[in-house]
């Protein structure tokens, strides 16, 4: 960075979504905003000398604990495919596992890879947060907690976005901040309908990505990882029905599931809060690496034509970017609080 960027306040501040799959970070670097990523996840081997110095040498990320060597982040799901066993997760459903003895170093060692130090004390630093869930029956309080804790140990400032607002600020300028955000995740959907850029309405739900891999693993006997390999590698739901094969036929069938319940569950909370009166129709912009297939924004108009809908929607579109809009929308919070500082 150099000494022009590190005089401009406007240019500190960093955006962090802290996904059940992946983790990125969003930094403004001069007129560009940079990404990285990390996938959120960990396989565990038996500890020896030797296996912990080949990882080394190859410079595979890893945590100790228990005896065991805890391989994290992308290598992570090379080890799984190549034991066929399934991966494991430091969050679940959005939040951190409740199921995994190991989540917290875990999930601390994936985050500082891709967050990196402060570039000054207390730099800014927005992190998503899921929306409270409509369809499970937990919080998101430790989890919003937990990772304000890394962060202040980390020498940041650290201020929670909701996951669904993040993706308004990010895709919705042009339209005043006001339209709805979709953040179709691993673990959770996150829906946020915002007006000039206050959020109306914000919940979460508790089914995605995951949701689907473990379906489709289930019905076709094959490990998890592998399914889900597949579907970030090849999956393509403009493919023909007839031409898919059975893993692909399962996908099919549970994306549309999906994307039915989250319409309908969208449907829900406008109705609940009926009060809420929408002038004109509304942009809808959806993300997420779920969303990411060919063919995802056809199928889910489709799936809405058919569906009576409380409201009017002016424009349904995936985001520029759709794995990065949720840490770019965090960003621009963070460059917004510091200008609006005036330092």
């Amino acid at each position: 960075m150099s000494k022009d960027e590190k005089s401009n306040p406007a240019e500190t501040g960093k955006g962090l979504d802290i996904g059940t799959a992946f983790i990125y970070c969003a930094q403004k670097i001069g007129p560009t905003i940079t990404f990285r990523i990390q996938r959120d996840a960990f396989f565990d081997i038996e500890y020896s000398e030797f296996t912990r110095g080949i990882l080394e040498k190859s410079d595979v990320k890893y945590v100790l604990s228990n005896g065991k060597i805890y391989v994290v982040g992308d290598d992570a799901i090379k080890f799984a495919n190549a034991f066929g066993r399934n991966l494991r997760r430091p969050m679940r459903s959005g939040v951190i596992s409740p199921r995994e003895e190991e989540a917290l170093p875990v999930l601390e060692v994936i985050i500082k890879s891709v967050l990196g130090e402060p570039s000054e004390k207390e730099e800014l630093c927005y992190y998503s947060v899921p929306g409270t869930p409509v369809d499970a029956d937990f919080d998101t309080v430790y989890h919003q907690n937990v990772i304000k804790e890394f962060l202040e140990k980390w020498g940041y400032k650290p201020k929670p976005i909701n996951e669904g607002l993040a993706v308004v600020f990010s895709e919705l300028t042009e339209d005043n901040f006001t339209g709805m955000g979709i953040s179709f995740g691993g673990g959770m959907t996150n829906v946020c309908l915002a007006i000039m850029g206050a959020p109306a309405i914000a919940f979460s739900i508790a089914r995605a990505g995951d949701w689907i891999d473990e379906e489709a693993a289930k019905v076709t006997n094959q490990p998890i990882s592998k399914v889900t390999t597949f579907k970030e590698t090849f999956f393509n739901l403009k493919k023909p029905e007839a031409s898919m094969n059975r893993v692909e036929q399962a996908l099919l069938i549970y994306y549309n599931h999906l994307i039915e319940y989250v319409l309908e569950q969208i449907k829900k909370g406008f109705e609940k809060n009926a009060a809420i009166e929408l002038g004109e129709p509304i942009t809808m912009v959806i993300s997420g690496g779920t969303a990411k297939p060919p063919g995802f924004i056809e199928r889910f108009k489709a799936i809405l034509d058919r569906t009576d809908f409380p409201f009017k929607i002016k424009e349904i579109r995936l985001a520029s970017y759709p794995l990065y809009a949720v840490a770019k929308g965090a960003l621009i919070a963070a460059i917004a609080d510091r200008q609006g500082q005036g330092s």
